[in-house]
This record gives structure tokens, C-alpha cells and sequence, in this order.
């Protein structure tokens, strides 16, 4: 009888089987396109390459978060939690973790990308092995900061029913806190990498379209359509998420009226989903002119064209 005068906890009830939808297809697809691609990294790129090294790390965020969905699955399927408090704290963790390590690491594979196509001589020192073995190193040590306060507001509570739920358990006065961190996090997290991939592709084309380089060398249109594509990858997996968070968070504090509910819902879903769109980013990074046998003709034909200036 409990089961049927109880109504889920806090939410419109479509969110269940809209979670447990897709998370599966992420599990499924992201899980081997992300363990494949790491593969790749390790065994044939060895992770000598500055772009290898960046994309190596997004990997490794997709999968800590793709490997907690099956705890997500679960309750959004039987809308139970009995796993204890603990272990809900762990997939939500991983959730924020994956979007802002994932934002971190996009944004320096654009900037790579900037540096090599517009200044490849001139970053040549930048773009090193160590450097960005050491970007991404203070990246995860930015990331395991942000994830303390992250991991304090995710936990288990009782609803009305007294049913043990996960994934939806703010109280008031963790929504006043957890609101002032993420918007420190999306300023920091969120925005700076959108304006670092935003200037980067506008300079790309702008470099593409300015400077004769051969086609043979630099395939214009697919390197311009990859930074579009990452541009855009990028503005509907995260940007969405974080907008409609805030206005359901602001709703929450009772500064707005209108419930975002199911907005930041449907936008979780998309930025769920980046774990199997990055897999993407990988071969065409690689394909249109990442391939380490062609970066030394690459460099020498973007010297030619900057004496030529």
C-alpha cells in the first residue's frame, strides 16, 4: 500500500525512467569508446604527445564517472537507495567531478589547438610532454578541492514515506550553501573554459581563412568544423545544465516563483551524455591533424607562411 500512495521524492515522476534511459545508453556506449580510446592513448600513442596527454585525462574522467552509473541506474529504476549514505555520496561526487575536469580539459585541448595552428613556433616551448602532463596535474588537484565541498552535499535523507533517497536529498540550508559554490564553480569551472574555447575557435577560422595553408597540410574545413563542433559539444552538454541549476537553485531559496525542475533535469540528461561525445572529439582531433607523423610537415609549412608575413 506504501508503494502506492507515496509519490517519488521532491520530483515529476517522467525523471525516473528518463534517468534510467539515459544512463544506460551512456553506460553502454561511453564505457567502451572511452576504454578503447584510453587504450589507444597508452598502447599506440604512448602519451608522448601534448593533445594525446589531455585527451588521455578526459578519458579517465568519463569512465570514473561511467563506471558509478550502474549505482545511478539502480535507484532511478527501483527508486530505492540501500546502499547507505556513503555510497551515495560517491556517484554524485563523480557526476561534478566529470563536468568540471571534462570543462578543465576541453578548454586546454582547445587552447592547444589554438596555440599550434595560429602560434606553432612560438608555443612550441608550451606545448611539451611535461607541461601538460603538469596542467593536468594541477587541474585534478583543482578538482579534488572543488570535490570536498561537492561530496559534503550529497548524501541520503527519508522522504515522507520514510523511503531512503539519493541524488535529491538538499535541504534548505545545504541549497544556501551549495548555491554560493556553484556559482563560484561555474564562473570558474564552467565560464572561463566556455571563453577560452569560444576566442580559440574564432581565432582558428580567422587564421584558416587569413593564411595560405595548404590543403594537403592543414584540412581546412574539417579542422574548422572540428572546433565548431567542440564549440558546440561543449555550450549544449554544460552551459544548459548550469543555467537551468541555478534558476532551480534560485527557485529553491524562493527568489523565483517558477519551478526549473524539470528543465535541470533534462539538461542533466545532456550533460550526462558528454561521456559519449568526447570519444568524438578524439578522432577528429587525431584525424585532422593531431597525428604525430605529420606535426613536424605541419609546423615547417605554418614557418613558411609566417616568414612569408
Amino acid at each position: 500500500m506504501e508503494n502506492m500512495t507515496c509519490p517519488p521524492f521532491d520530483s515529476s515522476y517522467f525523471r525516473y525512467p528518463l534517468f534510467t534511459l539515459v544512463y544506460s545508453i551512456v553506460l553502454v556506449l561511453g564505457l567502451p569508446l572511452n576504454g578503447i580510446s584510453l587504450w589507444i592513448f597508452f598502447r599506440k600513442l604512448g602519451l608522448n604527445s601534448v593533445p594525446a596527454i589531455y585527451m588521455a585525462n578526459l578519458a579517465v574522467s568519463d569512465l570514473l564517472f561511467i563506471i558509478s552509473l550502474p549505482l545511478r541506474i539502480y535507484y532511478f529504476a527501483t527508486t530505492r537507495w540501500p546502499f547507505g549514505d556513503a555510497m551515495c555520496m560517491i556517484p554524485g561526487t563523480l557526476f561534478s567531478v566529470n563536468i568540471y575536469s571534462s570543462s578543465f580539459f576541453i578548454g586546454l585541448i582547445s587552447l592547444d589547438r589554438f596555440l599550434a595552428v595560429v602560434y606553432p613556433l612560438r608555443s612550441r616551448a608550451l606545448r611539451t610532454p611535461g607541461f601538460a602532463r603538469l596542467a593536468c596535474g594541477v587541474v585534478w588537484l583543482l578538482i579534488l578541492a572543488l570535490g570536498i565541498p561537492i561530496a559534503l552535499n550529497h548524501g541520503t535523507n527519508k522522504d515522507a514515506c520514510n523511503v531512503t533517497r539519493c541524488f535529491e536529498s538538499y535541504s534548505d540550508t545545504n541549497w544556501r550553501f551549495g548555491f554560493i559554490i556553484l556559482c563560484l564553480i561555474t564562473g570558474f569551472g564552467i565560464i572561463v573554459p566556455l571563453v577560452i574555447i569560444t576566442l580559440s575557435t574564432v581565432l582558428v577560422i580567422k587564421t584558416l581563412h587569413t593564411r595560405k595553408v595548404s590543403s594537403t597540410v592543414f584540412k581546412k574545413h574539417k579542422i574548422i568544423w572540428m572546433f565548431i563542433m567542440n564549440l558546440l559539444m561543449y555550450a549544449v552538454c554544460f552551459v544548459p545544465f548550469h543555467v537551468a541549476f541555478i534558476l532551480y537553485a534560485l527557485h529553491k531559496l524562493k527568489y523565483l516563483q517558477y519551478n526549473f525542475f524539470n528543465a535541470q533535469t533534462i539538461t542533466m540528461c545532456l550533460a550526462s551524455m558528454n561521456s559519449c561525445l568526447d570519444p568524438i572529439i578524439y578522432y577528429f582531433t587525431a584525424d585532422a591533424f593531431w597525428k604525430k607523423k605529420h606535426e613536424d610537415t605541419a609546423l615547417t609549412s605554418m614557418k613558411t607562411v609566417l616568414q612569408d608575413q
